[in-house]
């Protein structure tokens, strides 16, 4: 069939919001430089904001942090209605310390901000003849992930099931790979798993944001998601558990690949393995 693909060039922006002492309001003045930088032509969008949020050194750390986080949700609140929840990624740095004793309030001025990374996308559209893609599992080529050797404590690592950032929601190049790890389950009933949910760029111990629902629980919904899909496509609920593992082991690879699940084999149900031994 006919399609359009989409020959784009791709620049990043970077600007920067600044607020008053102890404040996360936007200004009249702050929304109008936002709305600025934001301005687009017919053929360009944008795929990505990534905001990071800073506080000068007055007050405690956690207080900075929280003011931090503040600072950046009101920029995406105010953004929302233009946006998707899928275009926003955020960290919250909190407090700068002064790099010297000079020009104090100037620095402490500089330090509370927002700072905004834009990426543009400029799309010109190019007739052509593609195939029809997907999002969902069915047609999705499988392969036997769960082999019979596995044992209690083994981890498997899946480094095509991602997240966008901030969200629980599946990338749809992860549809393949879990067609097949949901195959195989349903092929060796007797492994018992717990699906870890992970995320990027925060502290070890700190609760990721999931913004599809404003909850601070991300980890845990990255693999309450997975489990959900499971439990739709045939796997029994009482085999799976689920546990968030906020940002506490990193990959090593980058944001991208730390945004997944591991599955752990956590139990082997012994009738399952007899009844097999029997046919």
């Amino acid at each position: 069939m006919i399609s359009i693909s989409i020959a784009a060039q791709t620049t990043t922006k970077k600007t920067s919001v600044y607020f008053e002492t102890d404040q996360f309001i936007l200004s009249l003045e702050s929304k109008a430089s936002i709305d600025q930088a934001l301005a687009l032509d017919s053929v360009t969008s944008i795929t990505n904001i990534f905001l990071t949020g800073y506080c000068d050194d007055r007050g405690s750390i956690s207080y900075n942090k929280t003011l931090a986080s503040r600072r950046i949700w009101s920029i995406i609140d105010y953004l929302k209605p233009q946006y998707n929840y899928s275009t926003f990624s955020e960290v919250a740095i909190g407090e700068v310390p002064l790099v010297n004793l000079k020009n104090i309030n100037q620095q402490r001025k500089n330090n509370r901000r927002v700072d905004l990374e834009i990426t543009y996308e400029r799309k010109l559209p190019i007739p052509e003849i593609s195939a029809v893609s997907t999002d969902t599992l069915t047609g999705a080529a499988s392969y036997d992930i769960f082999k019979d050797s596995l044992k209690i404590g083994d981890k498997l690592v899946f480094n095509n099931v991602i997240f966008y950032p901030g969200r629980h929601k599946l990338r749809p190049s992860s549809f393949p790979v879990m067609d097949s790890i949901i195959n195989s389950l349903l092929l060796h009933k007797k492994y018992e798993i717990e699906i870890q949910g992970h995320i990027c760029c925060l502290a070890p111990g700190i609760y990721g944001r999931d913004m599809d629902t404003g909850l601070w629980n991300l980890s845990q919904a990255r693999a309450d998601q997975v489990k959900q899909l499971m439990v739709k496509y045939g796997v029994a609920a009482d085999r799976l558990t689920t546990v968030g593992k906020q940002s506490n082991f990193k990959t090593g690879k980058g944001d991208y690949y730390d945004r997944r699940v591991e599955i752990h084999i956590t139990g082997i149900r012994e009738e399952v393995v007899e009844k097999k031994k029997q046919n």
